[in-house]
């Protein structure tokens, strides 16, 4: 061997020890890891905590919330309206009128008694009684004034009591219905926190995984130059690195997207950024114990959790009161067919002109009694109409009840299966781990080609992002299981305004 072989083997020897030695560095520290390394500087909250915080902050702001406490508000002001009528309602009302013209009746008073007075002035021969002209009286006077207070009392009206109990219960539907939409809310916003959190990881993950095609790209340029391989490998090597930093796109367009989504509901700028929290496999297992205890249940048992959820939900409370509301309704129909029966005062003054004397003042108090007699059977098609609505309501109530236990049965399963995928994710990414760094010293020894080291930190990779997408799938499972029992929406909504 040649004294410059020598030294050229040396170099070589050198590149590759050092190039060994930024691979052990790069795997002393696991990709998952090198994903939150810049949350590392200072301690990151625990993600119930950070969690809970964007709850609070979207309850208050989501326009989705808002717009049903304005409809919760609407339906406080119509029961508000209904209570109303059991009130006396005093109107005041005053007219003056100018008329010229109009309608005007002749009455022959003078021919009538003018005769008569005649003939009685010759025979007493004195004009005792003088002529009389004919009148012609109008109907309408030139000057009128009426001023009074009008009182009016419903003494027994069917449709008063019928349309407060529907008010009330539609008034009871809005709130149900405004609390079911907060936990909608409370869901969307932690799945989107999850997958936001995921997205930031997946690519902390993939930026890992590119130093390590980097580092791999650059010892096989060295192996190239030293005639060690050829150069196919090379090109395998930078294939790969393109592959991956294409992935890394992808991977921060996902980031952004789930940011702009979660802002979307706390209802501020898509480009705010979000805080980060700490999430380990063993805050899954605290938040499902913290569930449990919330609920009173040990054990997160199927049959126990669907009759918790047909208790809580609001949807369920919702369709109660949309049934009540339907009920009312049928009462208010069948009260056409009964009288209504009304006190009515009217007190005031009248005349051509404005005064209190005895002929100018007056008080006019009625009993007003109605009844319909026919309407042509639109009250008997009103009844009719009420009594469906009120049927599909039931059977919307039964479906969605149905629905409730299915979906907590779904949910816990996929929650159960989460959580258990998650201690298999962890193997599987541990082996990973182990055959990638027997595949690394392969590759420096020249044991293996580039494609079996390829495959090798593909595994690795895609063990590490299997991890991550199994963590965060458990902690929606368990978002998703809380909305399906009802626990959501644990911060108190702010009071619809009027």
């Amino acid at each position: 061997m040649s004294r410059r072989s020598t030294r050229d083997y040396l170099r070589w020897a050198a590149e590759l020890a050092a190039l060994g030695l930024a691979f052990g560095l790069l795997l002393a520290t696991p990709l998952s890891r090198a994903a939150t390394a810049d949350a590392l500087e200072l301690p990151a909250p625990a993600v119930d905590v950070v969690v809970d915080a964007l709850v609070r902050e979207a309850l208050t702001a989501n326009l989705e919330l808002d717009a049903a406490g304005a409809a919760s508000a609407r339906r406080l002001a119509a029961l508000d309206q209904a209570r109303a009528r059991y009130l006396p309602v005093l109107d005041f009302n005053a007219r003056y009128s100018a008329a010229d013209g109009g309608r005007v009746i002749d009455f022959p008073v003078g021919d009538l008694l003018n005769p008569v007075y005649a003939s009685l002035n010759q025979l007493t021969g004195q004009i005792r009684f003088p002529m009389v002209a004919n009148q012609r009286i109008s109907l309408l006077r030139s000057r009128e004034q009426e001023t009074k207070l009008s009182l009016t009392q419903p003494l027994y009206d069917a449709r008063i009591g019928a349309a407060r109990d529907a008010s009330a219960a539609e008034y009871e539907a809005s709130g149900a219905a405004r609390t079911a939409l907060a936990g909608r809310v409370e869901r969307d916003l932690r799945s989107a926190y999850y997958r936001w959190l995921e997205a930031r990881a997946r690519r902390g993950i993939l930026e890992a995984t590119l130093d390590l095609a980097r580092a791999n790209r650059r010892v096989n340029d060295s192996l190239y130059l030293n005639g060690k391989i050829t150069r196919d490998l090379v090109y395998r090597a930078e294939a790969d690195v393109l592959e991956i930093e294409q992935s890394l796109l992808s991977a921060d367009n996902g980031v952004r997207l789930a940011q702009s989504y979660v802002n979307l509901i706390r209802n501020v700028p898509f480009d705010r950024p979000l805080p980060l929290a700490a999430v380990a496999d063993a805050d899954l297992e605290r938040l499902r114990a913290a569930l449990a205890r919330r609920l009173g249940q040990p054990q997160l048992a199927a049959a126990a959790l669907a009759e918790t959820a047909v208790g809580q939900r609001a949807e369920l409370r919702q369709l109660d009161a949309t049934i009540a509301a339907a009920g009312a309704s049928e009462r208010l129909a069948r009260a056409a067919f009964r009288p209504q029966l009304a006190l009515a005062v009217d007190a005031g003054t009248q005349g051509d002109r404005y005064g209190l004397s005895a002929d100018d003042r007056y008080v006019l108090a009625s009993l007003v009694l109605r009844f319909s007699l026919y309407a042509g059977g639109g009250d008997s098609a009103g009844v009719a109409a009420a009594h469906a609505a009120g049927r599909e309501a039931r059977a919307q109530r039964e479906l969605a009840e149905q629905r409730i236990r299915l979906e907590v049965e779904r949910t816990l399963d996929d929650l159960e299966v989460s959580v258990a995928s998650l201690d298999t994710a962890a193997k599987r990414l541990e082996a990973a781990r182990g055959a990638f760094r027997i595949a690394e010293r392969k590759r420096d020894l020249g044991q293996i080609n580039q494609a079996e080291f390829i495959d090798a930190r593909r595994v690795l990779t895609d063990a590490d992002l299997n991890q991550n997408v199994t963590r965060f799938a458990a902690l929606e499972s368990l978002a998703e299981l809380e909305y399906a029992l009802g626990a959501g929406a644990r911060s108190p909504l702010p009071e619809p305004l009027p």
